[in-house]
This record gives structure tokens, C-alpha cells and sequence, in this order.
């Protein structure tokens, strides 16, 4: 009979406390709802309005009524110059070769052009003889020889143009352009065609500028256009072109203001500086390489 009482006790009393839990959460859920207040926070209406649109390119800046009053007081007053110290133009002192008559003239050249003429009178104080050797290894002369045509190839050459190589190789592309009748063979030979004087002469009129073939001591226009540097071909025998001569302009000239000319032939023996412009008849006059202005 104990045991039936005890099991009805425990029963209540589990059932108390899920009441006391119920009650407590009834409670709880009464005083949130009494002392909650609901917030709604909202943005402001203009967080994202901004003002007048610009174009894109332009930048723009904000000042205070204060900063914008400050600035436009300070655009209304005189702006001070400002002192600069004037500096100097440099003095760019332009190194000249004297032309045809150097009292009247002053003849700009090239660093190219200086070398030419500067490379010219070296060969005059070496004195190269006249010789014609054919050089199948090297083509240009081995020693201090040569003929008229060597004195135009050794200068340009040591100036940076291979005539050998130019010559030959504008030749074997253009080989109707050059009178191989003469040679009396269809092919160019590498090692003597450059130094013939009528192939020279055709390469020049082809790739050099091509000046005035009269030399006037009297006309002013024509005088200054005979430069220290220019190569010049003399005919020497009407119908016969291996005899035709070479050189190159000097920058010296004669009492009267014609300049001399820098080449070799048999008859001079040596490379010289000679005074026949006035003498010799004028087949060719060429400035090389061909000047950019």
C-alpha cells in the first residue's frame, strides 16, 4: 500500500514544475512585450543626392562661404610677377669649311662631309703615287699607289662607304644601267669594277646628288656650289672613257678664289692639289652621300 502512494506524489509534483515553467515563460514573453520599443531606423531621403551634374572632365572643389569669400578677394588683387633670373641663350658656335672664296663665303658641311675632306688632304701629305695594280684579294690598293679613281674609294671608304661593295652590288641589280660594252663582258667583277672612272661616274649619277657641271668664277649662284668635299670627273679624250679623270674638291683654292682639286694620274705622278677647274672639261659633279637637306 505504500508503494500506490508515493507513485501518485512524484506525480504531482513533476507536474508542478512544468507549470512553474510555463508560468515563467508567460512572464518573461508579458515583460518584453511591456517594455519594448519598436525603432526603425531610415536613411536620410537625400544620402544619395548630390548637386548639379558636371561633365566628367572637369574637377571640381568645395569650399565654406568663408573659403570661397577669402578666394575671390584674393583673385580681385594684382598678382605680383614673379622675378625670373633670365638665363642666356647658349652660343652654338656651328664649325664651317670655307667655300670657293672664303672671304665671301662660309659653307656648313656634315661630320660625314668633314671626314671626306679631312681624310683628302691626308692622302696629299702621304704622297700616294701613281700606280695601277689589279688586287683580286683586297680590290683596293695594298700600298701607297693608286690611280684617280683610288683617291675617290679610299677616302669614302675610310669615311664609312665601301664604294667595292656599293658599286658591285648596285651593278649585279641594275646591270643595263652601266656599259658593260666597255669591259667587254656581260658580269661585274667585284675587285676591278669600282675602280674604273666611267662606273664610278654612272654610281654617282645614280645615287649622290648630281650639281652643276660648269664652274662660272663670275656667277655668284654657281660659285658657291662647287664645296670642299664634291667629286668631280674631267674628260680627258673625246670617245675614250678609260682616260677620263677623278678627284675631289679641295678646300684650298687659287689666288683668284677657284678651288683646287685633290686627284693622281700618270702625268702628276703623285696625289696633288691642282688648279683645273678652268682647264679641264667638266663631265661630272657629284655630292656624296646624298645630303638630307
Amino acid at each position: 500500500m505504500a508503494i500506490r502512494r508515493t507513485q501518485p506524489k512524484r506525480a504531482r509534483n513533476y507536474l508542478f514544475l512544468v507549470y512553474l515553467v510555463v508560468l515563467f515563460g508567460v512572464l518573461q514573453f508579458l515583460a518584453l512585450m511591456f517594455f519594448h520599443q519598436e525603432l526603425i531606423s531610415r536613411p536620410p531621403s537625400n544620402l544619395f543626392s548630390g548637386g548639379p551634374r558636371l561633365p566628367l572632365e572637369e574637377l571640381t572643389l568645395r569650399y565654406s562661404d568663408e573659403q570661397a569669400a577669402d578666394i575671390a578677394i584674393r583673385e580681385e588683387l594684382p598678382q605680383a610677377e614673379e622675378e625670373t633670373e633670365e638665363i642666356p641663350e647658349p652660343i652654338i658656335e656651328e664649325e664651317t669649311i670655307a667655300g670657293p672664296d672664303p672671304g665671301d663665303h662660309q659653307i656648313l658641311i656634315t661630320d660625314t662631309k668633314r671626314e671626306i675632306v679631312s681624310r683628302a688632304l691626308e692622302l696629299l701629305e702621304e704622297g700616294m703615287a701613281y700606280d695601277y695594280t689589279v688586287y683580286p684579294d683586297t680590290g683596293y690598293p695594298e700600298g701607297n699607289t693608286g690611280i684617280s679613281t683610288d683617291v675617290i674609294s679610299i677616302v669614302l671608304r675610310d669615311s664609312g662607304f665601301d664604294l667595292m661593295e656599293l658599286i658591285y652590288e648596285d651593278m649585279a641589280d641594275n646591270t643595263g644601267s652601266y656599259r658593260m660594252d666597255l669591259v667587254g663582258r656581260d658580269n661585274p667583277v667585284k675587285h676591278i669594277d669600282f675602280r674604273h672612272v666611267f662606273f664610278q661616274e654612272t654610281f654617282f649619277s645614280r645615287h649622290a646628288l648630281e650639281v652643276d657641271e660648269e664652274y662660272d668664277p663670275d656667277d655668284e649662284a654657281n660659285h658657291i656650289q662647287w664645296q670642299a668635299g664634291d667629286i668631280v670627273y674631267f674628260e680627258m679624250e673625246t670617245d675614250r672613257p678609260h682616260q677620263n679623270l677623278g678627284g675631289i674638291i679641295s678646300p684650298n683654292t687659287n689666288d683668284d678664289g677657284v678651288p683646287l682639286v685633290i686627284m693622281n694620274s700618270k702625268e702628276l705622278g703623285q696625289v696633288s692639289e691642282v688648279d683645273v677647274l678652268l682647264e679641264y672639261d667638266i663631265i661630272g659633279h657629284y655630292r656624296y652621300p646624298y645630303p638630307e637637306d
